[in-house]
């Protein structure tokens, strides 16, 4: 059956790099993806070193979807040989149904109330790959001649089972140590070598079942996986928070109302407190104690990344909760502190470019939270404000820790400095001069930032007495006293 996919992963360069050096017949494993993003007839495709290459082209899906089973099930594991290329990223195959290769899905009875989301979240690539090897090691039947591929798959298969806690995963890592020492004792005709190193694989496998029983161990599986999840639907482009925020929020989170959030989390703690064995309704309960009660519960992977997303975006929003509860005292304290005299004559440009330009607030990596405006304020006050440059810097700095907005204009800047009344309007002409005079500089402190990648802050890159200076403006904007 011929086939077509794209690599539609990482930049054509490398998909146009991987597929000129690929040989000419080569096994790939095709993998269903029914909670894939863009598409729930995705298919996913995987090299023999279990790394995702591509996807089905949709063109081919339906036709491709035929030769899996027909329950809507992700842990399904077809072969295909690459037999030709066609242009820089596309291949074609032919697709077979070895049965050796398929793994029906056991008979499973959901054990609570469905997802709360009405939109997909995908498993971690980890998890995708966790099934694939699983497929391919338990349904098959090992000769002695496949005594190396059975010792490369359980080897591959033993490095990616610690990241997970999921019931059937634990039931299919005893299955594969009985595989293992089965194959050993009814195959005498394989080497001494071989041998051993079956044994210490069993002996590897057998000391990580136990340590998946052990308290400290498992919470600290789940932490971590907790972790791992988070950073996984935090893609800015099509990660789950995102889209979460869109369909629920309807905004990005940072401009959502208290009212929504408040509603929304209350919406979800309330499907928690439904979770059977009161896992999250019980006050009492302490943290150790909720992994091995969802182990009892002997939940699916789509059960456990149900509870654990649920977990992780009411983190989420509560952190939003109680930074709007603290911008909103910060306001209301500094509200006087900033006000700028009715005496004070400041055009109404400059006025209302204060919020065109400053962000209410902005977040340290330490995850403190700053008023903009008052640390705008303060580090003006160690700067000379007549010296364009050193106007300049601060625009830099502001920009860097998030303060003012990307993409704001020298001119705006200055505007809104003079509705702050750090700086004294005289005229449009004044304003004019000292914008261009910070263009230059600015364009200079961008060549020095192009040559060095950092994850530090920007005036760390900056040249002899422009670093000095950039310290001490940084320090003032990130302080709480000067």
């Amino acid at each position: 059956m011929p086939n077509a996919w794209k690599e539609f992963r990482g930049k054509d360069q490398n998909a146009k790099d991987f597929v000129a050096q690929l040989p000419i017949p080569s096994m790939v494993y095709l993998k269903r993806e029914p909670d894939n993003v863009y598409s729930s007839n995705a298919i996913a495709v995987y090299y023999q070193n279990y790394n995702k290459i591509g996807y089905i082209s949709e063109n081919y899906t339906k036709e491709i979807q035929r030769v899996f089973p027909p329950e809507l099930s992700s842990t399904t594991i077809v072969k295909a040989k690459v037999i030709g290329k066609i242009g820089n990223i596309t291949l074609t195959a032919d697709v077979d149904t070895p049965k050796e290769c398929l793994l029906a899905p056991e008979p499973y009875k959901r054990r609570f109330a469905p997802s709360p989301f009405d939109i997909s979240m995908p498993f971690m690539e980890e998890e995708n790959k966790i099934e694939l090897v699983t497929n391919l090691l338990l349904p098959r039947d090992f000769n002695d001649k496949d005594a190396e591929e059975l010792i490369n798959l359980s080897e591959y298969y033993y490095t990616q089972i610690p990241l997970t806690l999921c019931d059937v995963d634990c039931k299919n890592t005893s299955r594969i140590l009985n595989k293992l020492k089965d194959f050993t004792n009814n195959h005498p005709a394989i080497s001494s070598s071989t041998k051993k190193k079956l044994e210490n694989l069993c002996h590897k496998i057998q000391n990580l079942v136990a340590n998946i029983h052990r308290e400290e161990d498992r919470n600290k599986i789940y932490e971590n996986h907790l972790v791992r999840m988070k950073k996984f639907f935090s893609n800015e482009k099509d990660g789950f928070f995102k889209r979460y925020d869109d369909n629920y929020l309807k905004v990005p989170l940072g401009l959502a109302k208290t009212e929504v959030i408040e509603s929304e989390i209350n919406r979800l703690t309330a499907w928690l407190d439904k979770v059977p064995r009161g896992i999250f309704h019980s006050h009492n309960l302490k943290k150790k104690d909720i992994v091995p009660q969802m182990r009892y519960l002997h939940l699916s992977r789509r059960e456990m990344y149900d509870i654990m997303g649920t977990e992780l975006v009411v983190l989420r929003l509560k952190e939003q909760l109680y930074q709007n509860e603290l911008i909103k005292n910060l306001e209301s304290y500094s509200e006087q502190q900033n006000a700028v005299p009715d005496e004070v004559c400041i055009p109404d440009d400059c006025r209302d470019a204060i919020n065109k330009v400053m962000t209410p607030s902005f977040t340290l990596p330490n995850k403190v939270v700053k008023i903009s405006r008052n640390q705008i304020v303060k580090a003006a006050y160690v700067i000379d404000l007549t010296a364009n440059v050193q106007v300049a810097m601060l625009m830099a700095i502001s920009i860097d820790v998030e303060a003012i907005r990307s993409g704001t204009k020298c001119i705006d800047f200055i505007r809104a400095l003079i509705g702050i009344g750090v700086l004294k309007y005289s005229d449009d002409k004044a304003i004019k001069n000292m914008s261009d005079g910070m263009n230059k500089k600015l364009k200079t402190l961008k060549r020095n930032k192009e040559h060095v990648s950092s994850n530090h802050p920007d005036y760390l890159l900056w040249k002899d007495k422009d670093k000095e200076i950039g310290k001490e403006i940084y320090k003032a904007m990130t302080t709480e006293e000067l």
